[in-house]
């Protein structure tokens, strides 16, 4: 009996090991799509997504597409992206983000049209990024839009950890009146929600045809308000690239760089609404770090979710009495901050320094 537990012990490490072989072997083998429609459409978005970046500004996200760059000196490039008006009107400092590839980087200046509802935003770095050629903007071209035609739209919805979110659609009306401009928009059902904005929507060749601007969220009928659904607008490129086109150097505005710590904090209630109250500890006073603008200082000391108890030798207990240590602040500033870490489960406290950048 021993005998022939043994055996079947050993013919079951034998099966399992040839399945952990096997498994190991297919996981090593990239995938190609048995349908040639599929395969196009996976080479496409992985040959475009490189050039889909998130425009951060202080009042939130939009997304946009780097289509120019300039060798400027010493190594340095100069990138063109485009986005939306609308997500650059008032909205502050600015970054781009290129989700884990490389830090953020600021912008510094950009320009825009109101009416069309388009802008340009540029930054300035020593990184090579990839450039997506648009045939109507760089050659002066039209591009095909026709009705049925596939459609993907790629940009970052809600928060920054959909990165290049990636949705599908058709072509449903390839000329439509938007901000009083005829045919300025493409109708199509790709979805598009907050954060999209600014993104760009290609055909299945790879090609820009043009930048998401907004959705259709509701529709009144004579029985009330109901969601709507597949009503998107994107802006057609072959109406925005003269525009582009047409923007100037005295046509950009420069960005005006405040000295900042660098990081987002949220009151204790409202980050206990959404995370789980084993992060901070027993009867949490302070403020706790949900984020951070990685051209600034406080992400190299600072870590997610440190609760902020103590700055310059004052208790911390809101986002007010940061503020007001902040007042008058000047580049090259020294904050002192005592936070409480969590360590392996335990609430380790840290003070750090913080340059204002």
């Amino acid at each position: 009996m021993k005998k022939k537990l043994l055996s079947m012990f050993i013919v079951m490490l034998f099966v399992l090991a040839l399945v952990g072989c096997s498994l190991e072997l297919r996981a090593e083998v990239p995938y190609t799509s048995p349908i040639a429609y599929e395969q196009l459409r996976i080479d496409m978005i992985a040959e475009v997504s490189p050039s889909v970046v998130v425009v951060k500004t202080e009042t939130g996200h939009g997304s946009g597409i780097i289509y120019k760059s300039e060798t400027l000196e010493n190594n340095m490039f100069r990138y063109y992206i485009m986005t939306n008006a609308h997500v650059v009107e008032d909205g502050g400092e600015m970054t781009v983000h290129f989700g884990d590839v490389i830090d953020d980087i600021a912008v510094v200046d950009f320009a825009s049209n109101p009416t069309y509802d388009i802008a340009v935003v540029r930054i300035e770095t020593t990184e090579v990024l990839r450039v997506h050629h648009v045939a109507s903007i760089d050659d002066n071209t039209i591009t095909q839009i026709i009705v049925g035609q596939d459609v993907y739209a790629i940009g970052t919805p809600q928060n920054i950890d959909k990165f290049n979110y990636v949705t599908q659609g058709i072509v449903s009306i390839a000329s439509y009146p938007y901000n009083g401009v005829p045919g300025l928009v493409i109708m199509h059902d790709a979805e598009l929600n907050p954060g999209n904005s600014g993104g760009p929507l290609f055909n299945l060749n790879g090609e820009l045809i043009g930048i998401n601007v907004a959705k259709v969220a509701n529709i009144s009928t004579v029985e009330g308000t109901i969601a709507a659904e597949g009503l998107n607008y994107t802006l057609s490129i072959n109406k925005i690239s003269p525009i582009v086109r047409g923007f100037t150097n005295d046509d950009f505005e420069v960005v005006v760089r405040k000295p900042r710590l660098g990081i987002t904090v949220q009151e204790i209630s409202v980050f206990l609404e959404s995370h789980d109250a084993s992060l901070l500890p027993e009867n949490p006073i302070g403020v706790v770090v949900i984020g951070f603008d990685l051209t600034r200082n406080a992400h190299l000391v600072l870590e997610e979710f440190d609760l902020i108890v103590e700055m310059n030798g004052t208790a911390i207990t809101s986002i007010a009495d940061i503020a007001l240590q902040l007042e008058g602040a000047e580049f090259g500033d020294v904050h002192v901050i005592k936070v409480l870490r969590n360590v392996d489960g335990t609430f380790v406290e840290f003070v750090v320094n913080i340059t204002l950048s």
